[in-house]
């Protein structure tokens, strides 16, 4: 499901503080965007501008990284086009699977510039001679120090490679294609991918919505209608009967750990759009269970991570990563994870175990209308994937609508026997 372009303008309400209304409204008059809004928010003494192109890594060509790198040249040009100094602040821009955001904020006044420097994020990136070639071993030495940091990034990505079969589309292969970034690839990706259909612009903060809407119309009414690339990776499902396991040693892990990556089907759903309230009350629960499980029963287990991806077209994906303690071997670590998650539903799901979570993310969605970063990612969120913005309260009313039967279809969905990839992976010494 996709976004359509209206005439008349959608709003939504939320309330953020007593007597305190915000709208999301749709701008019509947008040139070639996929979608604009403008979210006012009276006497926030601040604007921000979030320009969503709807392409990330899952789009990645071969090499991996290609679209980081894109992002880097775009967000430098944009500062060094209209504030005349490459790096003129730090990057104001971040790269996840499926989009990328480029946000700019600063006080009313400054709204002309913040406006300019998102336009100028769909232009080609220009940087002075030599400046472009650096950037890649700025990204370089980014990707590496996040992956000494973080070491469990590595065997995430032997999970998703052995899950899918493959090491593109959503799995990668980052840190093995760095030697291979190229620019030329780079700007062939941003003219691809970086184009009007493509992109999603989100106006909030103190800013009618007259003077929001002529911003658009004077910035981005230029903007021809284009076509969006195509996103093959969302076609890309693994085979529902692979169960694979793969062993790794090595010296690179401080602990032995395991992670399993799992996907899901949602073959009855062409869209994730409605399915947001079951989604978040759902994996609340299976959250709850699984830490209690394989945290809370189980001290062998130093530490746990659970992650839930949910793609526009209905596809979930579960990841699980733990450490171990010394003497708590892979082999009895995978067995206790799989007896987990086979008894996971052996005790049924009660009405008021998803009323709790449904409170709760009631009350965590109102919270994040209170913090800017917060609302920021909420109004982003959906409208990464191309769905008009959701805000809180009205999230919050879809939370109350979803229904105890839905959570128990999505819960039970989930848990069913589909395709799965488990790493064992051994610290070395």
């Amino acid at each position: 499901m996709r976004a359509t372009q209206a005439v008349l303008a959608s709003i939504f309400t939320l309330l953020t503080g007593p007597g305190q209304a915000q709208e999301v409204i749709e701008i019509s008059d947008r040139g070639g965007l996929h979608a604009a809004y403008v979210v006012p928010v009276p006497e926030a003494g601040r604007v921000d501008v979030q320009l969503i192109v709807m392409s990330g890594t899952h789009d990645d060509p071969d090499p991996s990284g290609t679209a980081h790198l894109t992002e880097h040249l775009a967000a430098i040009s944009a500062d060094a086009t209209i504030l005349k100094t490459p790096r003129a602040r730090d990057i104001n821009a971040s790269v996840s699977p499926v989009s990328t955001v480029f946000t700019n904020s600063g006080m009313p006044s400054d709204i002309d510039t913040l406006m300019q420097l998102s336009r100028a994020v769909l232009d080609r990136p220009v940087l002075p001679d030599g400046y472009a070639e650096t950037e890649i071993d700025i990204l370089t030495r980014e990707t590496m120090m996040r992956e000494r940091q973080s070491p469990f990034r590595w065997v995430r990505r032997m999970a998703l490679q052995s899950l899918y079969e493959t090491p593109r589309g959503r799995a990668n292969s980052v840190i093995a294609d760095l030697p291979n970034l190229s620019l030329d690839k780079a700007y062939a990706f941003h003219a691809a991918h970086y184009v009007p259909a493509n992109t999603v612009l989100i106006i909030s903060g103190e800013i009618t919505p007259k003077a929001a809407a002529d911003q658009v119309a004077r910035v981005f009414g230029d903007t021809v209608v284009s076509t969006r690339p195509d996103e093959p990776w969302l076609a890309h499902k693994p085979d529902p009967q692979r169960r694979a396991v793969e062993r790794v040693t090595s010296d690179r892990l401080s602990r032995d750990m395991v992670m399993l990556a799992k996907f899901v089907d949602f073959k009855d759903h062409p869209t994730s759009i409605d399915m947001q309230g079951m989604f978040f009350i759902s994996t609340s629960i299976l959250n709850d269970r699984l830490s209690k499980r394989l945290y809370q029963e189980e001290p062998r287990i130093l530490n746990l991570n659970i992650d839930w991806h949910f793609a526009p077209n209905a596809d979930l994906e579960m990841l699980i990563v733990f450490d171990l303690m010394p003497g708590f071997s892979v082999d009895e670590a995978h067995q206790v994870l799989n007896e987990a998650l086979d008894t996971l539903l052996d005790d049924p799901i009660l009405a008021r175990d998803i009323q709790l979570a449904r409170e709760s993310e009631i009350v965590s969605a109102h919270d994040q209308a209170r913090v800017p970063s917060q609302f920021l990612w909420f109004l982003k969120n959906v409208a990464a994937d191309g769905f008009p913005p959701i805000t809180p309260t009205t999230f919050a009313r879809t939370l109350r609508d979803t229904t105890d039967e839905d959570v128990i279809y999505f819960i039970e969905s989930a848990m069913a026997p589909s395709a799965t990839a488990v790493v064992l992976a051994e610290a070395e010494g």
